[in-house]
């Protein structure tokens, strides 16, 4: 699991965990590109592959927008409304909610995920 984060400024964080809420690897390298215009602002991230585990199954994304009592979160696959607990704070780390996910469907049915030596080497450093 991958957790990214940048803003408008450059600001990122980018962590990777093992399972839920454990932070494995942190501050890691990223390429980036900002853009700002007058009314909105556009970022790219760049991964690199050895940041995927292999077998990629389930996604998700989400968005934090503005400060204080006018920020609001997004999720591409949300906790569904009637879920929803009174006073539920926003929780990135509910893998139940994730939904599945395949590079082949974007990269093409042949495309072979390239391995990792990140996650082969360091997985028994968990």
């Amino acid at each position: 699991m991958r957790n990214l984060n940048f803003d408008s400024h450059g600001q990122h964080l980018l962590l990777l965990l093992c399972g839920r809420r454990n932070v494995w690897k942190q501050e890691l390298d990223l390429s980036f590109k900002v853009s700002k215009g007058d009314t909105k602002w556009e970022g790219k991230a760049y991964l690199p592959w050895n940041y995927f585990p292999p077998n990629v199954t389930k996604f998700n994304s989400y968005a934090i927008h503005g400060s204080k009592d006018k920020r609001s979160y997004e999720a591409l696959y949300p906790v569904p409304q009637h879920e929803l607990q009174q006073g539920q704070k926003p929780d990135f780390h509910r893998l139940e909610y994730f939904k599945p996910f395949s590079f082949n469907t974007l990269l093409g049915e042949e495309w072979k995920q390239p391995e990792s030596d990140l996650w082969l080497i360091e997985k028994y450093d968990l």
